[in-house]
C-alpha cells in the first residue's frame, strides 16, 4: 500500500508541474458571517502572527513536536481556508451538511494586493509531505495573512447554489452558476 501511495503522490505532483498548475483567478469560500460583515472585514485568519504549518491548519491539531501535541490549532492559525471552484462540483461531506445555512463568497485572488506566493496548495503540500490528504476534494488554498475586503467580489446563499446543484453531475460549470449578489 505504502508504494501505491508514494506512486500515486508522485504522480500528482508530476501532473501539477507538467500542467503548471497555478492559483486560480477565483477561489471560494463557505462563511455563515453576513456579506456586510466581510464587506466589511475581508476574511481574516484568527492569529495574523501565528507559526501554524499548513498541514498544521488543514488538521486543526498541532504536530507531535510542538509544546502541546494535538492541542486545537485554530485560533493560533494565521492561515484562511479558501477552494478552487473543483470544490463546488462534488461537495465534501463536511460541507454538505451546513451548505443551506451559510453563505458562498467569491474571492478574486487578483485584487487587494493579495501575492499569489501568500497561498498554499493544500493537497499539494500533503502530497510533497507523504502524508494523506484528508480532505482531497475541497481543492483547498489556504491564505496566509488574511484576504482583504475589496477582494471578495460576489456572494450567493447557500440555498440558491443548492438548487442549481445535481447530486448527480454536481455543480454546473463555473460560468454557468447564477445568482451571485455583488459585495
Amino acid at each position: 500500500m505504502l508504494f501505491t501511495d508514494d506512486f500515486g503522490r508522485i504522480k500528482r505532483i508530476v501532473a501539477r508541474k507538467a500542467r503548471g498548475k497555478s492559483l486560480p483567478r477565483y477561489v471560494y469560500r463557505w462563511d455563515r458571517r453576513t456579506p456586510e460583515e466581510i464587506k466589511r472585514t475581508g476574511f481574516q485568519p484568527w492569529n495574523d502572527s501565528g507559526d501554524v504549518t499548513v498541514i498544521e491548519h488543514v488538521k486543526n491539531s498541532f504536530a507531535a513536536h510542538r509544546p502541546n501535541p494535538g492541542m486545537n490549532v485554530k485560533e493560533h492559525s494565521q492561515f484562511v481556508s479558501t477552494g478552487s471552484y473543483g470544490m463546488l462540483s462534488t461537495l465534501d461531506p463536511v460541507f454538505a451538511q451546513q451548505v443551506l445555512n451559510t453563505n458562498l463568497y467569491k474571492i478574486d485572488t487578483s485584487l487587494g494586493g493579495m501575492r499569489a506566493s501568500d497561498f498554499f496548495d493544500v493537497n499539494d503540500v500533503f502530497d510533497r509531505a507523504r502524508i494523506h490528504r484528508p480532505y482531497r476534494t475541497q481543492r483547498e488554498w489556504a491564505k496566509q495573512k488574511g484576504i482583504p475586503q475589496e477582494a471578495v467580489v460576489e456572494v450567493m446563499s447557500g440555498s440558491v447554489f443548492m438548487s442549481q446543484y445535481d447530486f448527480k453531475k454536481g455543480a454546473p460549470n463555473e460560468d454557468k452558476l447564477t445568482g451571485w449578489n455583488i459585495i
